[in-house]
């Protein structure tokens, strides 16, 4: 009998091809617990991105050992915790992890094996908790300045303490992001810095993360929305808005070119909208003439307190408002997190600045129609 061995062959590679996929279904994070009271505590673990979360518990062994088995996935990040507050964030990228922890606090010097990231996360973590304590205590010293004339004069070198030694922080956290902008740790991080003002950072992390893992969530996420901060920089067209009026007629942001236009992001129920409405009001009187226009976009979700906001604070301009608060849609075109957040747009629909109100909105407006 003739043996075909170059099917036994493809045969033998295909059932190993098989194997492995198959083992590649599933990860294990394994560790031990060092300490005084080491068996039978029940540890938990979460990914951070399941809501609501989702919760598997295992008892550690006579000698402090467990292990958890996980889906395999390209990026994973849990939570790995005995108590609320005495937890260890683990970056999971495709590997077992092996850990040795310490029972009174997980994240004190733990030993890991298999995660570079979770390595870098706490790396950064430590860094920037430094920052953390000496501003703790500069605003503990401010306060205490405050209750006492006697320390008035310090106020002035103590805040100016406080905005050194928090932009020291953001210079740290910009380097370490820089130096690992693909690293998942990132996530932790990059919202500590301004996006107005490092945008190139979030650039940098953001395309970095999202090449290596454009299906994770966080990623996809930040992704987005560093790609639409890069559409509302200055100089670039602004994005139409198409929302309905206060009597429902659909009103386009384009309809008012050949103005100057604030786009005004607010609702009824933010105070320190309504607190500075009288002076937007002012300045609208002062420019109305020459060229200048408000679209108001409501984040309201009731249109009888948005009516009557319009009403009590005299706001006669455009105002448009679709009830969905935070989800309206002219909010989510200029990705507005917050507000007041007003863009100023030029004749042309082109964007000239954002996020300003009240002295740099007159300051600006005379530059376009003078002072007089």
């Amino acid at each position: 009998m003739q043996i075909n061995f170059k099917r036994i062959i493809l045969i033998s590679f295909g059932m190993l091809l098989f194997s492995n996929l198959y083992a590649q279904d599933s990860l294990f994070i394994k560790g031990q617990i060092l300490g005084d009271k080491i068996d039978n505590l029940t540890l938990a673990l979460s990914d951070i991105t399941t809501s609501p979360p989702v919760v598997t518990t295992a008892k550690s062994g006579v000698d402090g050992s467990f292990s958890f088995k996980v889906p395999s996935a390209k990026l994973a990040i849990y939570r790995l915790y005995l108590t609320a507050d005495n937890f260890l964030m683990l970056l999971m990228t495709g590997q077992d992890i092996n850990l040795k922890l310490n029972s009174e606090k997980l994240n004190l010097n733990p030993e890991i094996a298999g995660s570079d990231d979770t390595h870098i996360l706490y790396e950064i973590a430590n860094k920037s908790s430094l920052f953390d304590q000496q501003l703790d205590s500069i605003n503990k010293a401010y306060g205490a300045a405050r209750s006492n004339e006697n320390l008035a004069d310090q106020l002035p070198l103590l805040q100016s303490a406080y905005e050194q030694t928090a932009e020291n922080q953001k210079e740290v956290l910009r380097q370490s992001l820089m130096a690992n902008p693909a690293s998942p740790s990132a996530l932790f991080f990059i919202d500590k810095l301004d996006i107005d003002a490092d945008l190139a950072v979030y650039e940098k992390v953001a395309g970095s993360l999202f090449a290596k893992f454009p299906d994770y969530k966080l990623v996809s996420e930040l992704h987005s929305r560093v790609e639409l901060e890069k559409k509302l920089q200055p100089g670039n067209p602004a994005p139409e808005i198409i929302m309905p009026d206060q009597d429902g007629k659909l009103i386009k942001l384009s309809s008012m070119r050949g103005k100057v236009v604030l786009i005004d992001f607010w609702a009824s129920w933010c105070s320190p909208c309504r607190r500075e409405n009288p002076e937007v009001v002012r300045i609208y009187n002062r420019f109305k003439d020459k060229g200048f226009d408000i679209y108001g976009v409501s984040l309201d979700r009731d249109a009888k307190s948005w009516h009557n906001a319009i009403a009590s604070d005299s706001l006669a301009w455009t105002h448009v408002g679709d009830m969905k608060y935070w989800q309206t849609e002219g909010a989510l075109a200029y990705g507005v997190k917050s507000i007041p957040h007003t863009v100023l747009i030029d004749r042309n629909g082109i964007i000239i600045a954002r996020k300003f109100r009240s002295k740099a909105l007159e300051e600006k407006l005379e530059e376009i129609f003078g002072k007089d």
